[in-house]
């Protein structure tokens, strides 16, 4: 490992990416430089990306949760000095991974929430807030049978979040994550009878803006409604099938007629 930290730290992540690195053997490299650093943890973004790193070692390559977990947790609570904002929400989102993996469903339900409620905040919309948050929905409405108001506000936020990141770099979305917010989409927003209600039943629901970092995303914006008509289709061509055939189309045709009108 080179002497400088921020090289050394590009180096072992570097390591980290290459599929064909031992884990074991870039685990072990792992701790001694985070031995050597440790005690004054350097004020870089790759700090926070090595923890996390480090935690996924951990947990997925030795089976060791505990070290796995505190890896995390430092990788959380140290963001305020090494500033990656979506590498703490990584670690909040892998701690409740980890935590609902043991079964400590009220630790995960924790984690989830406060990964996803930072993520929001500081305006962190990548996939692991996203992820955080239909996670602590589900955990959430599964323990008490009921939407709790921080987890609707989780749920509108993640389907805002799914809207920006449809429209500004959909490559980053991935199937599952999909499924899971699409899932509760139309559990718990798509109107049973009129499709033409989304609108109304969207604008109910708060909140009604998300920071992106760099401005706001609103949900009453044309490209805002029309990700969310263009989204509703596709949850509910996954998940309504049994309602009859082409469950989508009330919701393309809608969100078609949307663009048009915000196009003249």
């Amino acid at each position: 490992m080179p002497d400088d930290a921020a090289r050394a730290l590009d180096a072992f992540l570097a390591a980290h990416a290459q599929q064909q690195t031992v884990p074991v053997h870039l685990y072990a490299q792992g701790e001694a430089l985070h031995q050597r650093l440790s005690s004054a943890p350097p004020a870089l973004p790759a700090w926070g990306r090595f923890l996390v790193a480090m935690g996924e070692l951990a947990s997925t390559h030795l089976g060791d949760d505990a070290a796995a977990s505190r890896y995390f947790l430092a990788a959380l609570t140290g963001a305020a000095r090494h500033g990656d904002h979506e590498a703490a929400v990584t670690a909040g989102y892998d701690q409740g991974v980890l935590q609902e993996r043991r079964g400590a469903v009220a630790m995960a339900l924790a984690a989830y929430r406060a990964a996803a409620t930072e993520g929001f905040r500081l305006g962190v919309l990548v996939p692991n807030t996203l992820r955080a948050a239909a996670a602590a929905v589900r955990l959430g409405y599964a323990s008490t049978g009921t939407l709790e108001p921080r987890d609707a506000t989780l749920a509108k936020s993640a389907w805002l979040g799914w809207t920006w990141l449809r429209h500004h770099t959909p490559d980053r979305l991935d199937a599952p994550l999909m499924t899971e917010l699409g899932r509760q989409l139309c559990a718990f927003l798509l109107p049973e009878d009129d499709p033409a209600q989304l609108t109304t039943a969207w604008r109910a629901w708060p909140p009604h803006v998300l920071g992106t970092g760099d401005g706001d995303w609103r949900d009453d914006q044309p490209q805002t409604l029309i990700g969310l008509f263009a989204i509703a289709a596709h949850s509910a061509d996954q998940h309504l099938r049994d309602e009859g055939a082409d469950p989508g189309a009330p919701y393309r045709l809608l969100g078609s007629a949307l663009a048009r009108c915000a196009v003249r």
